[in-house]
């Protein structure tokens, strides 16, 4: 047997699973979004083409709009804040003090966390009759905390979504920059040193630049986690109050479940792909970019 063939041989098993369990229901979901397809349509599978009629209700539809808002300033808003934490984390793991290593164990508790648990935990936490967390506000003199009810609101409803999608999600920026931190030659540092650069110039001059390939890597990952986040706010707020923290993945959920209408849920599904396809391909120019630099 042809050596040059055998590395694909091995991989066929994985490929072909990976693309039955991508490709199709990829087809599938713009095959429904371009159909009538209800649940008769379900039972039946008798369904009826309607084109762009799908697309053109959604995209006319003003909560949709609101529910993209939504979707791209807490999605944004959680990939920086994910991402500012993790680096802060890594930096201080990346310095050598006693319990440094029990710290980097302990860190990855959230990250372990099943989601749906974590949400549930954390609906318990800010509870506005019995939550730890109006508790100890109040004990610190915030009194106007005393029976807050956080998921009254959209706004703060989200800052707590906000809160425990970075608690959960900043482990793995954490220990990735750790790993990317540790492969930085310690003489650059020490040829710095000698030029009189102090701490912030080591970190803006020598880690970050460095980095930045991996940074971007980082960036791409947290974008595609957090633009479809359904598991912890469909625990903590159902999409409440009043559909106030509906983002794209659970209005998507609520079409094809709550409304069965499928063909509907398709198209929203299929716009959230091309939205979050766009903030791909910007963070994957900047990336080539940064190789071809490099290769200049």
């Amino acid at each position: 047997m042809n050596n040059r063939w055998l590395p694909w041989i091995l991989l066929a098993p994985a490929l072909i699973l990976i693309l039955a369990l991508t490709i199709y229901p990829l087809f599938n979901t713009v095959y429904l979004s371009f159909r009538q397809y209800d649940m008769y349509s379900l039972m039946t599978g008798v369904s009826t083409w309607v084109g762009l009629s799908n697309y053109t209700e959604t995209l006319t539809d003003p909560f949709f709009w609101t529910v993209t808002r939504n979707t791209v300033v807490f999605g944004m808003a959680c990939v920086f804040g994910t991402m500012i934490a993790g680096l802060l984390v890594a930096l201080l793991l990346n310095t050598k003090f006693k319990g440094s290593k029990i710290l980097g164990i302990v860190i990855l508790i959230p990250w372990v966390f099943p989601a749906v648990a974590g949400g549930i935990v954390w609906r318990w936490m800010f509870n506005d009759q019995y939550g730890v967390a109006n508790y100890l506000l109040t004990q610190i003199g915030l009194t106007r905390f005393d029976g807050f009810a956080w998921f009254n609101s959209p706004w703060t409803a989200f800052t707590v979504i906000f809160f425990m999608i970075v608690w959960q999600s900043f482990p793995f920026i954490a220990v990735s920059l750790l790993a990317g931190f540790q492969t930085i030659p310690d003489t650059l540092y020490e040829a710095a040193e000698i030029d009189g650069a102090n701490a912030w110039h080591k970190v803006t001059k020598i880690t970050l630049p460095m980095l930045k390939p991996l940074l971007l890597i980082l960036f791409i990952l947290s974008t595609i986690w957090d633009f479809k986040i359904f598991d912890q706010i469909y625990v903590m707020t159902e999409g409440g109050p009043a559909r106030g923290t509906y983002v794209l993945a659970l209005y998507s959920w609520s079409e094809a479940f709550n409304s069965l209408n499928f063909g509907m849920a398709s198209a929203i599904a299929m716009l959230m792909f091309v939205l979050l396809m766009f903030f791909i391909v910007i963070y994957i120019y900047f990336l080539r970019e940064e190789k071809g630099g490099k290769r200049a």
